[in-house]
């Protein structure tokens, strides 16, 4: 049995590597492989976003008025998990990312083994501290990197497995503050967290030390602090996008070669947009069943680990194996490896009435977004409180830039030879404009012309597509 709470963070911060724990990612620590900090512009951001004003209340969503109708029991479970993309960050005075890049393989060093204690100050958002102004953009451009003909156009919701898990949090009664952009690109939602270049502070005990010892990465993927993986599946009739950031993988676990044979040809060189990030071609793809999830415990405290709060971490992501190393004082003598899919299998079903209800959230969410038109638009919560959907105020936040979100629209069709996305004079008429309604007021007021692209989806449904033309 597992032995305590696997968290080498202070209490109330137990979330691994996956939140911020980017592996050389210390921005003030001398003892860290690859250790640099973020040069380029976009670091002096720090917590626009996070700490700007709340915006007018649209819609909130309580517990009580939550319904699970037309949610089937069977559309509570997770289903059709695959591999779509994946990316390595680095530090470099310039955005640059590595496609598809590869976790960090599991290689343990015979133990007993003596570890230094974790110092500095480490990322809480990967992806916002180096690309602040569109922190979804390295996703979306990996996804079409490795497949230029991907069906964007059938995808519900993309986002960061951690806004995922704020939303189930909240369905779960779990005390939890937070707030996230969501925004409709086409036919998606998209969740995106707003953190930019927030730094978990306290850190304190051996999970960083414990990560660089114990797993390794190829020699051309040594930059690497943080590798981020997008996987696809199918959760209450919904098209799900999650990516999440990914400790390491087992080497003997699965086969890979399914998963590489079934990518197309990188063409990095054909789609990129105007506004694309510098790529480096490295690495390979990994199977889903050999990726893990990694945390470390102290052995004087004494205390068995309580599985019930990583459960759904490991469920949103589809993780299949859990690592724990316990240690005393840092010395390391006690490595466990354990495959908790059937254990995790054996939660979804236990919990089938709130993800049913986590299910009803997001089919909601879709609805109302769309209803709010032009408008951007963040999710709150504070406490136990219920969900807030409310208007940003202050300078408009866009999920991606203009050129890679018609890209996304037209799910990587009608490239030109250029590598810029087209639309046609049609097309044009078929999406709203995606310029901000928001004045930076609590209360935005749109012009008449503008005031046209709100389409009520009240009487719509997954059946119809959120057509925006059903009636009562």
């Amino acid at each position: 049995m597992y032995r305590g709470r696997a968290s080498s963070y202070s209490q109330g911060q137990g979330q691994g590597r996956g939140r911020g724990r980017g592996r050389g990612n210390a921005l003030r620590s001398s003892n860290w492989r690859g250790r640099s900090t973020i040069e380029h512009e976009g670091n002096a951001q720090k917590g626009d976003a996070a700490d700007s004003p709340l915006g007018r209340l649209i819609t909130n969503i309580t517990l009580r008025n939550i319904s699970n109708h037309g949610i089937q029991t069977e559309d509570a479970r997770i289903t059709d998990c695959k591999y779509v993309a994946s990316y390595s960050l680095v530090d470099s005075s310039s955005p640059r990312i590595i496609i598809p890049g590869q976790p960090a393989l599991w290689e343990p060093p015979q133990l007993p083994c003596q570890l230094q204690k974790d110092s500095g100050e480490y990322f809480r958002d990967q992806n916002g501290a180096r690309f602040p102004e569109h922190p979804m953009q390295p996703s979306v451009q990996s996804i079409f990197a490795l497949n230029k003909s991907f069906d964007s156009e059938n995808v519900d919701i993309m986002g960061c497995a951690s806004s995922l898990g704020n939303i189930l949090r909240f369905v779960r009664s779990v005390d939890s503050t937070f707030r996230f952009d969501v925004e409709m690109v086409g036919n998606t939602l998209f969740l995106v967290n707003n953190q930019r270049d927030e730094v978990i502070q306290g850190v304190h005990g051996n999970g960083m030390t414990f990560l660089e010892k114990f797993t390794t990465y190829q020699a051309e993927l040594k930059e690497t602090k943080s590798h981020q993986r997008i996987i696809s599946y199918s959760f209450g009739g919904l098209k799900c996008l999650v990516r999440f950031e990914c400790d390491g993988h087992l080497s003997n676990t699965g086969d890979a070669s399914t998963e590489r044979d079934s990518l197309r040809t990188l063409n990095i060189s054909k789609t990129p947009v105007s506004s694309s990030i510098t790529v480096k071609e490295a690495g390979l793809a990994v199977s889903q069943h050999s990726i893990i999830e990694i945390k470390t415990r102290s052995q004087l405290k004494g205390q068995e680990i309580e599985m019930n709060e990583h459960w759904p971490r490991l469920w949103v992501r589809q993780i299949p194996n859990f690592i724990v190393g316990y240690h005393i004082k840092g010395n390391f003598e006690d490595v466990q490896n354990k495959n908790v899919q059937p254990d995790i299998d054996e939660w979804e079903s236990a919990h089938e009435s709130e993800l049913r209800k986590f299910a009803s959230i997001l089919q909601q969410l879709i609805v109302e977004v769309k209803r709010a038109g032009n408008f951007k638009l963040e999710l709150c919560r504070t406490g136990l409180g219920p969900l807030e959907l409310r208007e940003q105020i202050g300078t408009p936040r866009e999920v991606l830039p203009n050129d890679w979100k018609n890209l996304w629209i037209r799910g990587g069709k009608d490239i030109g030879r250029d590598g810029e996305s087209r639309l046609s004079d049609d097309d044009d008429q078929s999406y709203p404009s995606f310029s901000s309604r928001n004045d930076g007021s609590s209360e935005s007021e749109g012009s008449e012309e503008e005031d046209n692209f709100s389409v009520d989806y009240t009487a719509c449904g997954l059946d119809c597509g959120y057509c925006g033309h059903c009636e009562y």
